[in-house]
């Protein structure tokens, strides 16, 4: 018989809320129930009360990490419920070992005297139904709290000195005054004491000198393992604790038995930068290891980094962000660790309490727990793309979610900054003209997404090179100077092939000027170019990009001769590398031989004993050449890896690799290599019409460079693999040269005037168009046809399906037609035409054109703008002679109205 028995008890029922109302559920903290066990801990016990949220009932809330999604497992720590009425009769409800020691340390600290918010607890985790209904509620339940409780979890001998050094630098109260009396001036003081030869007022030299006594007097003393050891735990990466954490009035940070509040654990991070910077600056050389437990340290001060911005915005400044730069915000993570969510779902709704006031497109997404990552990305993505058409830009591949339509991005996957963008939200390029021009719309049915815009040209040439990040990097993050130099030598020959295609018939040409500038911008996107002719101006911009890009080429150079000097010494190609043939291999004719061996075969055996001591002396020799230039090799690397590190090298280091110190000692040298970093993994290409530029890494020859009204950049999409497909893949965004500032769209077009046309079409997207309707339209039509190609009144529209992004080049029916003003003196320079037929279509008297006429919608308005995307959204699926009714149909009935205008 066991020694302790008790029957299991039932699990507990939750009360369904009403979601018309503002209800939501608080925890009592009850003593724990003692165990029989000596020395073990009890178990909880709590009671589960319904507020309403308009009620004014005092409260906490609890922010905590859930742990390891990985490791975490079921929920399996048994809480005892005691039910209102019926104290007999307790039920329980099971949690993570994170959230049970959270509680009772709470409770037998006396920590939490009031309810709590425990969102494991207070909502029914296996009701779909109540998880929205309270997610809903989020923003107003850690709004009006009382204070958040910031649980960190159990303490280290590590924390325990980090917390009572932070309480002992906050005892000063200089951080205190500089964080909120005299704010105004704190990035004066910051630099000045960073610099103290910056001039400064009375009231900052006091503060600048008081920080200036802590750093002598505490930063050697800060706790960098302590500091370090509570930036690791797992609550500063987790994307729910930003809004339980920001929301609240007050917050309070506990870590085991010891506490601090906001302010004084934002003072500790702060006088860490502080200390930092003085360190960072009055340091001689220091261990790699120091420097990248620094550089740790800093990285992970993004969790305190984004607390404070919110508090800031959503307490002080009021200025709060939209959804869109929200979610952008905390799931762009660049080269740094993702924030973590257990559920994908949650990368968008752990954000909507945080938005602002004023924005429309949170009441817009549907929180629901009962479908998956796939719809409500789409579904959110739709909304951004009607805010901005380059939430296209961040369809980044592989992704992670299965199933996502390619024009739907993956929020949960790791995700970078576009190219064609300075920071989030400073585009660089403005390639599809106003954003306000962007055209989008969604079929909710089929999935299929259809953006305007311009089919540019085809790809006919892809390179083989890529800049690459150094694998060889000390500290931080640099590009392969190696690969760099064999990236721009492919750039200059593409721009060659290409100003070879672009003069083949024509008599002008690319000047080697013209080559070179053009190289200078294609080498890395047309970023640095942008960047120095706005800092210094066109022309100094461009030489300083020139004399960058000349010594990063010089240095790849370098460094590429050395890895061949030490390849060209491997034992397996030395004998290649001096190019002496040894007397040995050459030996004698075979009669020859014999004819020694039979003759003298004493003077044989002295040939035979001479050669085979040559052929060991010289490999012995070869191998010492092998072995020394292999390990010297090494000793470059072991002392590139493990020695001691300067930020800067020193002008004779710089100039003893033939390098010119004031380009390389120059910080713009930091931003050239940041913008070849953006490129890692892209590649060149090269279009039929002699464009060239940056795209994708799987992009092929075939591929083709579209442009999106509205857009920043171009884009690269895949042509369909059937005839009888029109289905095209996206591929990513791209850099053309060329087009970067709308002159895909041609000059003074107005995206927001129907009555504007596409001044300047591409010839490829012209021929594709003849080749399209030279099947389904007769000779006549084919001149009508004709007609409006050479006053360039088409437009195309990129159609995305579910799954696969389209280009339809039959989609241009609904593009916009002819300029309405100029209608009149168009037909009167063109009466010609009258002599090829052109008229008996135009009265109405060719048969096909009229034959579906009733059916077809009917337009609306002058000018002759047909973008009905509603009324005209069957053209897209239409194929044969439906297609060619259609086409004479929409072609007859702009020109009937062009005959009304004939005679006024």
């Amino acid at each position: 018989m066991p020694l302790f028995t008790s029957s299991p008890l039932p699990d507990y029922r939750y009360s369904t809320l009403d979601p018309s109302q503002k209800s939501f559920r608080l925890v009592r903290l009850l003593p724990p129930k003692p165990s029989r066990l000596p020395g073990a801990q009890g178990t909880l016990r709590i009671k589960l009360v319904e507020v309403n949220v308009d009620s004014g009932v005092p409260y906490d809330a609890l922010s905590y990490a859930w742990g390891d999604p990985s490791s975490l497992g079921a929920r399996n720590r048994q809480v005892i419920v005691e039910m209102t009425g019926e104290p007999e009769k307790p039920e329980r409800v099971f949690v993570h070992r994170p959230l049970e020691l959270a509680l009772l340390h709470l409770v037998t600290n006396g920590s939490a005297k009031l309810p709590l918010f425990v969102d494991q607890i207070c909502i029914n985790q296996d009701d779909e139904s109540d998880k929205s209904h309270q997610v809903r509620l989020m923003r107003e339940i850690y709004s009006r709290c009382s204070r958040t409780i910031i649980w960190l979890g159990l303490a280290t001998r590590a924390s325990y000195q980090y917390f009572d050094f932070v309480r002992e630098i906050c005892k000063e109260e200089v951080l205190s005054r500089v964080m909120t009396l005299r704010v105004d001036h704190f990035m004066t003081i910051l630099d000045a004491v960073t610099d103290p030869d910056i001039e400064v007022n009375a009231e900052q030299r006091e503060d600048r000198d008081d920080l200036l006594d802590m750093v002598r007097r505490f930063g050697s003393q800060f706790p960098l393992d302590g500091f370090a050891d509570v930036l690791n735990r797992r609550w500063f990466n987790r994307l729910w604790i930003i809004q339980e954490a920001c929301l609240a009035p007050t917050v309070v940070f506990i870590c085991g038995n010891q506490s601090l509040c906001f302010d004084c654990f934002r003072a500790g991070a702060l006088f860490y930068n502080i200390c930092n910077l003085h360190w960072n600056n009055h340091r001689a050389e220091t261990t790699q290891h120091d420097f990248r437990r620094r550089i740790a340290i800093h990285g992970k001060m993004a969790g305190i980094t984004r607390l404070h911005q919110e508090r800031k915005a959503i307490h002080r400044t009021g200025q709060r962000q939209s959804v869109y730069g929200l979610v952008l915000k905390y799931n762009v993570n660049k080269d740094h660790v993702k924030i973590g969510s257990s559920l994908p779902v949650d990368r968008i709704f752990g954000l909507l309490g945080l938005t602002a006031d004023d924005d429309e497109l949170p009441r817009r997404i549907h929180i629901r727990y009962t479908v998956g990552a796939v719809q409500i990305y789409t579904e959110v993505a739709a909304l951004f793309l009607e805010e901005n058409i380059d939430a296209l830009l961040f369809n980044q591949f592989p992704k992670k979610t299965q199933g996502l339509p390619s024009w739907v991005p993956d929020w949960d996957m790791n995700l970078k900054v576009p190219v064609g963008y300075s920071t989030l939200k400073e585009p660089v390029f403005a390639s599809g003209g106003p954003k306000e021009g962007a055209r989008c719309q969604l079929d909710e049915c089929s999935g299929r997404l259809t953006v305007r815009g311009v089919l540019v040209d085809r790809i006919v040439s892809v390179g083989q090179r890529t800049h690459r990040q150094d694998p060889e990097q000390r500290v931080s993050a640099q590009s392969d100077d190696r690969w760099a130099k064999l990236f721009f030598d492919e750039t200059a020959k593409f721009i060659r092939e290409a100003a070879a295609s672009r003069n083949s018939g024509t008599t002008s040409c690319l000047g080697d000027e013209a080559k070179a500038q053009m190289s200078l911008r294609v080498c890395d996107s047309g970023l640095s170019f942008r960047y120095f002719a706005g800092k210094l101006g066109a022309t100094a911009g461009l030489e300083r990009l020139r004399a960058l890009h000349d010594s990063t080429s010089l240095m790849g150079q370098r460094l590429l001769k050395s890895d061949h000097t030490v390849a060209s010494f491997h034992i397996t190609r030395i004998y290649r590398t001096i190019g002496i043939t040894p007397w040995y291999w050459t030996p004698t004719s075979e009669m020859a031989s014999l004819r020694l061996c039979a003759r003298d075969p004493a003077a044989a055996c002295v040939i035979l004993y001479e050669a085979v001591v040559d052929f060991l002396f010289d490999m012995v020799c070869l191998c010492i050449a092998a072995a020394r230039m292999t390990w010297a090799a090494y000793c470059i690397k072991f002392r590139r890896r493990f020695g001691k590190v300067r930020t800067r090298p020193t002008i004779p280091e710089v100039t003893a690799l033939g390098l010119d110190p004031i380009t390389v000692l120059e910080p713009d040298i930091g931003a050239f290599d940041d913008n070849i970093l953006k490129n890692v993994g892209r590649r060149l290409y090269r279009t039929k019409t002699g464009y060239v530029g940056v795209g994708p890494a799987q992009m092929t020859p075939g591929d083709s460079v579209v442009v999106f009204h509205g857009g920043t950049v171009p884009h690269v999409l895949r042509g369909p693999e059937r005839e009888d497909d029109e289905s095209w893949t996206y591929l990513g965004e791209a850099y053309c040269d060329g087009i970067m500032d709308g002159e895909a769209l041609g000059e003074g077009y107005d995206t927001m005037d129907p009555r504007n046309v596409m001044p300047k079409m591409v010839k490829a997207l012209q021929l594709q168009i003849r080749l399209l309707t030279r099947r389904v339209l007769t000779n006549d039509e084919a001149v009508l046809f004709h007609f409006l190609h050479s006053f360039q009144v088409l437009a195309v529209e990129v159609v995305i399906h579910h799954g696969r992004p389209t280009v339809r080049e039959s989609s241009f029916l609904k593009g916009h037609c002819f300029i309405a003003y100029t209608t009149r003196t168009l037909c009167l320079r063109h009466k010609k035409w009258k002599s090829l037929g052109l008229w008996r279509l135009l009265l109405g008297g060719g048969d096909t054109g009229m034959r579906h006429a009733a059916d077809a919608p009917p337009l609306d308005s002058f000018p002759f703008a047909i973008e009905s995307h509603h009324k005209l959204s069957g053209l897209n699926t239409q194929s044969g002679e439906v297609i060619e009714a259609q086409i004479v149909w929409l072609l007859t009935e702009q020109f009937r109205k062009l005959r009304a205008l004939w005679y006024v």
